[in-house]
């Protein structure tokens, strides 16, 4: 097992990127979509540090289960949930891991059909 991403900043528009070895696939742990701190995305406090939102379900959604995932930083799933003014970019700060696994399927619509008799 093995700790593959340790809290690294994402900023718009890049990209989340999870990826593990054959047989392991990805487990999130942490994700914060926001802006939580000065950094390498958030230079220049304007009164606006900290404030964020937790969006672990969100990766653990897109990503925990297989053996890799992209989710873009820009992704209206995070973007929606507006954790700061509209006039501050956010960033996500996320932590995942590898485990021993198979990928997990993609999820199938179920199929709805009736048979008369």
């Amino acid at each position: 097992m093995c700790v593959c991403a340790g809290g690294e900043e994402y900023c718009l528009p890049e990209v989340f990127h999870a990826e593990c070895a054959v047989g392991e696939v990805v487990v999130m742990e942490r994700a914060r979509f926001g802006r939580m701190q000065l950094g390498r995305c958030v230079t220049r406090n304007y009164g606006y540090i900290g404030c964020s939102v937790d969006v672990l379900a969100t990766l653990d959604t897109a990503c925990s289960g297989h053996r890799a995932c992209d989710l873009s930083v820009s992704d209206p799933a995070l973007v929606r949930t507006k954790p700061c003014p509209k006039d501050f970019a956010a960033y996500l700060d996320a932590d995942y891991r590898c485990v021993p696994g198979k990928n997990r399927s993609p999820r199938r619509r179920a199929c709805r059909t009736s048979v008369v008799l």
